[in-house]
């Protein structure tokens, strides 16, 4: 039997565990932003967020998987998507947590505009051929593009830093200083619209993960994946041991908890004070953004664009000793196609 933490109980003991959790996070460290070392080097290969929603009718769903942390403004995030990155995006139909629908898209070199050559294919037939920047057609339904917009995620990261990390610049959740920091910072982003009957049909409930390959030491590699926000960046060490980030980004979801993610997890959450640890983990690994085709309701079914993820997963990892940082959406989200707002 595995040996229990005591729980504990105070928002200031919560965030000290945080400390200990987060370790010392990078400046832009946030949902997946920068994760770990390896996808630093190349806001390329870097996904920072990936959202799953129903459009209003109920028919189609939308997925969006945006890299670049910063980009244009962080030294190693540029505008434009990778051309020696292929972006996956994975979809379990059956609960067996592997893909058994997989869009797998690729751009190439940026032309002197910044556009790219733009492809999707799902399950290694290619099904769109077009254009970033605009709306291309999928077969079977459905619209594609990539192309650089306003960074949908907010968090006031320099209340984190005061009353979390402990940096001395003054500053707590909620003190009446609220500034969100992802404010005029984009992305790069890939927008893919398909119709129900290309997941499952209407009503099948699904898990939807993003990954990234590149080349490394010669050979293609996976350098980064993602389902719920920031479950890597809170409950993983930065640095190298058995539960680091970097392992985490290789880890498939079938693997994880076999791999010791979930036990670990749930460590953390038992130290963080958390009412049902080991239910909570059980939720959170393996590391899937589960999705009702269908359902319009947002996080923790899927997650859309406006949705305040960080409020609620301070709330629920700390059994509400942190229950906000007190930040809003700051973009105007279009309800239709491309949904994300224009680059800044």
């Amino acid at each position: 039997m595995r040996h229990k933490r005591r729980r504990a109980g105070s928002a200031s003991l919560a965030s000290s565990l945080l400390i200990l959790t987060f370790g010392l996070v990078p400046v832009a460290n946030a949902a997946d932003h920068l994760d770990s070392p390896l996808v630093s080097q190349k806001g390329a290969t870097d996904i920072n967020d990936i959202y799953a929603f129903s459009t209003p009718n109920g028919a189609k769903t939308v997925l969006v998987v945006t890299v670049n942390p910063g980009a244009g403004a962080l030294p190693n995030s540029g505008t434009t998507f990778g051309p020696a990155v292929d972006y996956y995006i994975k979809v379990d139909t059956n609960g067996d947590l592997k893909a058994d629908v997989t869009y797998k898209a690729k751009f190439g070199k940026a032309n002197g505009m910044g556009v790219q050559r733009a492809k999707l294919w799902r399950n290694g037939a290619l099904v769109s051929d077009g254009w970033t920047g605009v709306a291309n057609s999928v077969d079977g339904g459905g619209k594609f593009t990539g192309d650089l917009y306003d960074d949908p995620f907010f968090f006031d990261l320099a209340a984190f830093q005061g009353a979390v990390l402990g940096s001395g610049n003054g500053r707590s959740f909620c003190d009446g200083n609220e500034e969100n920091f992802f404010l005029g910072l984009n992305v790069n982003a890939i927008v893919l619209r398909v119709p129900n009957s290309e997941l499952g049909g209407n009503g099948a409930n699904i898990g939807v993960w993003a990954t990234t390959e590149g080349p490394r030491g010669g050979k293609r590699v996976q350098i980064d994946q993602m389902g719920r926000p920031a479950i890597n960046t809170v409950f993983n060490n930065a640095n190298a041991n058995k539960f680091d980030r970097e392992l985490f980004n290789r880890t498939q979801p079938a693997e994880m908890v076999n791999a010791g993610f979930r036990d670990h997890t749930e460590d953390v959450l038992m130290a963080l004070g958390a009412a049902d640890p080991a239910g909570l983990a059980s939720v959170l690994i393996p590391d899937v953004l589960t999705y009702q085709t269908g359902n319009t309701d947002g996080f923790l079914n899927g997650r859309r664009l406006r949705n305040d993820v960080i409020d609620a997963e301070l709330n629920l990892v700390t059994d509400g000793g942190i229950p906000s940082d007190c930040i809003g959406n700051d973009s105007a989200f279009p309800n239709a196609w491309p949904y994300l707002a224009p680059a800044n």
